[in-house]
């Protein structure tokens, strides 16, 4: 990566600052700029600094985008060869270059090489899982969506994120893809989509595929709301989906929350792992420390780890000549917001106290961290208040630090098994864990949920990486599903036809034989490769938690067997109740003739006020009816958590033992 390196920085020396007011970011719809007379109004950076010009959409243009939308039909299926090509040619080391050093100039990102490195590990997973659900359209046993694909970009990693898993890996499948402006920051997205453009043309990809969006939230409301069919792919805040979400059912939004450390050792190396994830990217990363759990230390002690004056560079350029990641921008704006104290002379705010903080923001682009004091580590109280407090808030990443990573086992161990989150790091000071580390081209599985009850509210799936992006718009074929539904449940499986036997839609059984067919691939930890030791795959509920499915008056017997299939055959059944209101006594009758299954009726305020008193609930389940059949593994991930944990050290044989026997890995149910 170091001619890379070297190219960005000359990019970034060499460049124009009047260049993006001269060339102002504007709408591309068919490889044409619209300029009819719009606003022009000027865009700003990370920092809130005029950086150039964009001329937005009128209304009349913002009309031309969803008849051009709603007429365009892509030539093929796919253009698997030709994306790939120009994926590689946009990746290539000249323009990369240009990606980086334009993401530098707008967002202030230090250390865009890594985005760039990684992607290229990581396309190549994501290529893969497109192959294979093109195989799988091919031979009849699902459609994948052409309808538009609209991209909410996100600054600090749109190089990846956006360019290639949201916009390339759509368009190799033929699905056209619509990249919304910013209100800040959008520069260098504009960028890349300008030399898309030249590239799509080169390689022989028709520009109707591609299309830019200049313009303000309600005219990008006004074009998604025009489109129910279309996904949007989404990376931000929780407020920000929540919006999207009402317009667009289709929202496939990762969000945010207070990643945080717990350090059962306050020394030296876990100090420095510390400040670096609370200071990564000027805290512009999505899994920057927000939080901090330590033993009782003196507070002169815990202003030290962050009272660094050599983190602090002129520039994101600087950071970058010295191959930094963790520096604080000497331009960047800071607040200090009520409750906290700014350290003397440097922009990191901090709040000390012994107990959880109730309320924590994330306050973007600054560097915050609340700090917990406690002795009790092993204690059911902390462990209990924390594994609770890390349901509630839903941190992206838990890291926990011990003297020795086999001392830090146990309170990993337990924070694994009683919270939902996607990424669990183990260090200690021979390799430190920061909260800032996954890599998913080596099966350390990310993703940035919500919390598991308010999951739809923000999205429609959990997003993972890797997976196939197209594969979110995708379903399963009826003709397929009819001929998977005539056939029994897969051998092993026979007590599940007590269970699928009472369904009345055979597509419905036959979705039901794939979920088994998936769940017996799927379940169990998985090892990774590559320079740490992880265990990933899918997982039960945290233990001691508990899922209720309810089920309303109208609400099918076919779709409350789909919901509880992946419950009733692993070991996730002891950990779910069925409750049906009086009215629906069919439903009622059916599934008390199961055996294994918690069944109870229960009038809706009854089992409101229940479930309001109760702090056992992980989820509680709606079933609504069955209008389409994702795919599987997508489907129950509305219903199970998933992601992975791993120690910093490699081939960590001591650590997969004790993580392997967790109960809290979704298995399989014992029939003996």
């Amino acid at each position: 990566m170091k001619p890379l390196r070297q190219a960005t920085v000359e990019y970034v020396k060499k460049f124009d600052k009047d260049a993006w007011f001269k060339d102002p970011v504007r709408t591309l719809l068919k490889g044409e700029s619209l300029v009819s007379g719009g606003k022009q109004n000027d865009t700003v950076d990370a920092w809130q600094i005029v950086n150039g010009k964009q001329i937005v959409a009128t209304p009349q243009e913002v009309d031309q985008v969803i008849a051009h939308l709603k007429n365009y039909v892509p030539a093929q299926k796919e253009f698997i060869q030709q994306v790939r090509a120009i994926e590689d040619e946009i990746l290539s080391t000249q323009n990369a270059a240009v990606l980086v050093g334009n993401q530098l100039i707008d967002f202030g990102k230090q250390d865009g090489i890594t985005e760039i490195e990684e992607a290229l590990q990581a396309n190549l997973v994501e290529r893969r899982l497109n192959d294979l659900l093109y195989a799988d359209e091919r031979a009849g046993k699902l459609e994948i969506s052409r309808a538009p694909a609209f991209v909410g970009t996100v600054s600090n990693f749109t190089n990846f994120l956006d360019l290639c898993r949201k916009t390339l890996r759509n368009l190799e499948l033929g699905v056209p893809a619509v990249i919304f402006s910013r209100s800040n920051t959008t520069q260098h997205m504009f960028r890349w989509v300008q030399l898309l453009n030249t590239l799509l043309e080169k390689h022989g990809l028709d520009s109707g595929m591609v299309t830019y969006v200049s313009c303000d939230v309600e005219a990008q409301r006004k074009i998604i709301s025009a489109f129910p069919d279309s996904p949007l792919y989404f990376t931000g805040s929780r407020p920000i989906a929540e919006a999207i979400k009402e317009i667009c059912p289709k929202l496939m939004a990762s969000t945010g929350g207070p990643n945080t450390m717990v350090a059962l050792n306050f020394t030296e190396p876990i100090k420095n792992a510390a400040k670096l994830s609370a200071f990564i990217e000027n805290s512009g990363q999505c899994t920057a420390l927000r939080h901090l759990v330590i033993p009782p230390t003196e507070k002169s002690e815990i202003l030290k780890v962050f009272q660094d004056n050599s983190a602090v560079v002129p520039s994101a350029l600087a950071s970058l000549e010295k191959s930094g990641f963790a520096n604080i921008i000497d331009a960047s704006p800071f607040t200090v917001r009520e409750g906290y104290e700014q350290l003397p002379g440097l922009k990191v705010a901090y709040k000390i106290g012994d107990k959880l903080p109730e309320d924590i923001e994330e306050n973007w682009r600054e560097v915050y961290v609340d700090v917990t004091q406690t002795e009790d580590f092993k204690s059911e109280n902390f462990i209990g208040g924390l594994s609770d407090w890390v349901s509630k808030h839903q941190p992206i990443s838990l890291a926990v630090n011990g003297t020795t990573h086999k001392e830090a086992f146990a309170v990993a161990k337990d924070l694994f098994e009683r919270t939902g989150i996607v990424v669990y790091t183990v260090g200690s000071l021979e390799a430190p864990a920061l909260t800032a580390q996954a890599r998913p081209q080596d099966a350390e599985v990310f993703g940035e949920f919500p919390p598991r009850g308010e999951l739809q509210k923000y999205t429609k799936f959990p997003v993972v990486v890797p997976t196939s992006t197209p594969g979110y718009n995708t379903e399963y074929s009826k003709a397929y599903l009819t001929e998977l539904g005539g056939q029994k449940v897969p051998t092993g499986f026979e007590y599940v036809e007590k269970l699928r036997d009472q369904v009345e839609d055979v597509n419905v059984k036959g979705y039901m034989n794939l979920i088994i067919s998936y769940l017996q691939d799927a379940v169990g930890p998985k090892e990774s490769y590559g320079g740490r030791t992880a265990l990933w795959g899918l997982q039960r509920s945290p233990l001691g938690k508990h899922n209720e499915i309810r089920v309303g008056p109208n609400t099918s017997y076919d779709t409350v067997a789909l919901h509880l299939l992946p419950f009733y055959i692993t070991n996730a059944a002891e950990q779910v109740t069925v409750t049906c209101d009086p009215a629906n006594s069919a439903v009622l009758e059916k599934m008390l003739k199961l055996d294994g299954v918690r069944v109870y009726s229960e009038a809706e305020e009854v089992f409101q006020n229940r479930t309001n008193i109760m702090d056992s609930t992980w989820n509680t389940i709606y079933p609504s009816a069955v209008e389409e059949f994702p795919l599987v593994g997508h489907f129950v991930s509305l219903l199970v958590p998933l992601g992975h944990v791993k120690s910093t050290k490699k081939d960590d044989k001591e650590f997969v033992q004790y993580f392997k026997n967790s109960p809290k890995w979704l298995k399989l149910r014992s029939t003996e």
